[in-house]
């Protein structure tokens, strides 16, 4: 017997049509289209979009300055000793840019689900516990939970040279958001993938609201830039060590620890959690 064409077997009912290819490719097209421009924004109101966004960075970063000079610098950024500071060259004016690109699109996205997503609660009266601050906390901890150990494979001596090593020419960062978003666009796009992930593993499990999304975007945008700014934070709650931007530090200068970017919970179960180490320490266990 000879094989059947599907596509005669169902020319056998009435209605079925063979798919032609042109169908195809105009629904690659259309998806391709919605993945790069979700709001069908015209290239003047995009590149509004985008200098509007690079400004409410610019202002975070002030404001998160301003902020912090309550706060002690990091023991690393005391004493008379000056520390290696990178100067930004063409090449991360390049990736800066591309990344700039890849957070506007993203941002329409989460933007997007804020106001069409049918698992998204928009309504005041909608606002719940669960689906308000317990959601936002396992949206951070999920977060983590993802990137940390993405993170950690990024520092696999076969990537690495080609990924992640020019996020850390910078040891000792201070540009809050210019030097968190100086990163390979590869790994931002890892990055962001990971965050959408984390966003629907929490609203399909406990519910999410509207304020979840935008109060998580908020703290990944300020939290980007103190972990990069060189001063000292630490939040704890509930006898749980949530934030600290020493950790971050500590990742800089020992780039196969604390991979998280909040919380250390994730480091260590992993077995990469290292504890802030003034550098004269580090330098005598090194001679040890």
């Amino acid at each position: 017997l000879k094989p059947i064409s599907i596509f005669k077997f169902l020319r056998q009912y009435p209605g079925a049509e063979e798919p032609s290819i042109s169908s195809s490719m105009e629904q690659l097209l259309e998806y391709g289209s919605f993945v790069l421009n979700p709001w069908s924004l015209t290239f003047p109101m995009f590149v509004a979009i985008v200098i509007v966004k690079e400004a409410a960075l610019q202002l975070t970063d002030f404001c998160v300055t301003c902020a912090c000079q309550c706060l002690k610098p990091l023991p690393s950024r005391t004493g008379t000793r000056s520390l290696y500071k990178n100067k930004l060259d063409n090449k991360d004016a390049a990736f800066l840019a591309m990344n700039s690109l890849i957070e506007t699109i993203f941002t329409c996205h989460l933007a997007h689900k804020l106001w069409y997503s049918p698992w998204i609660e928009r309504s005041f009266w909608s606002l719940g516990i669960l689906n308000g601050p317990i959601a936002l906390l396992l949206l951070i901890l999920l977060n983590d939970m993802l990137y940390a150990p993405a993170h950690r494979l990024l520092h696999h001596p076969s990537l690495y040279a080609y990924i992640h090593k020019h996020h850390h020419r910078s040891v000792y960062p201070f540009r809050g958001n210019i030097d968190a978003r100086n990163e390979h666009p590869v790994e931002q796009l890892i990055a962001m993938s990971l965050w959408m992930s984390a966003v629907y593993m929490t609203a399909f499990s406990v519910g999410m609201h509207a304020c979840c999304l935008a109060g998580h975007l908020t703290l990944m945008t300020m939290g980007a830039s103190l972990n990069h700014a060189g001063f000292d934070l630490e939040i704890r709650f509930l006898g749980v060590d949530w934030y600290s931007t020493a950790a971050h530090e500590m990742h800089h200068r020992r780039p196969d620890k604390n991979f998280a970017q909040f919380t250390m919970f994730w480091d260590k179960l992993m077995g990469t959690y290292i504890p802030y180490i003034q550098e004269a320490d580090e330098k005598a266990d090194k001679a040890n």
